[in-house]
């Protein structure tokens, strides 16, 4: 039986515990965390941050990731906010009008509905292809409050800045 993501996307959800920056490799750090719903860490589901350690104030990612217990489908994110990203985005000929064949150069939302209502099947693998601008270009105090509303992660607070400069350990 598959989880109906819907349903996980619009619980009201929170950070177990605090967590911190980790060190992926030489120049990627990430943040991830399990997620509960009332109370309750659900299996499969959780938070990712990723950002450069070298690129301070731009190119940081947030996700909403499912993995189903058994793998079928694989799973991914469900949802991504891309905050200042280095390279643009393009939806191609799907999502809103307005924003097909346009280059999305800023801050933007893999929103978890739009694309869902586009092919839950490719949801569920974790392809998020349709985005949409996040305007105006928010603040990293901004777009945190702006992931906790839109992932509904009430304690988003308990993320740490991430550790951009210096040695991370």
């Amino acid at each position: 039986m598959q989880a109906d993501l819907s349903v996980l996307f619009s619980a009201e959800k929170s950070f177990p515990t605090r967590r911190t920056w980790q060190r992926r490799d030489k120049e990627w750090i990430t943040f991830v965390s399990p997620i509960d719903i009332d109370g309750v860490t659900v299996e499969g589901l959780q938070f990712r941050a990723q950002a450069m350690r070298i690129r301070p104030d731009e190119f940081l990612s947030f996700q909403l990731e499912y993995y189903p217990p058994r793998r079928q489908p694989r799973g991914g994110p469900m949802a991504r906010i891309e905050w200042r990203p280095l390279r643009p985005h393009n939806n191609k000929m799907i999502g809103p009008p307005e924003y097909r064949n346009v280059l999305q150069k800023g801050t933007h939302n893999h929103d978890f509905f739009l694309n869902w209502d586009h092919s839950q099947n490719s949801v569920r693998t974790g392809c998020l292809d349709i985005s949409v601008p996040i305007e105006p270009e928010p603040t990293y105090d901004e777009i945190l409050v702006f992931v906790g509303k839109e992932f509904r992660i009430s304690n988003i607070d308990w993320m740490p800045v991430p550790p951009w400069n210096g040695i991370l350990f």
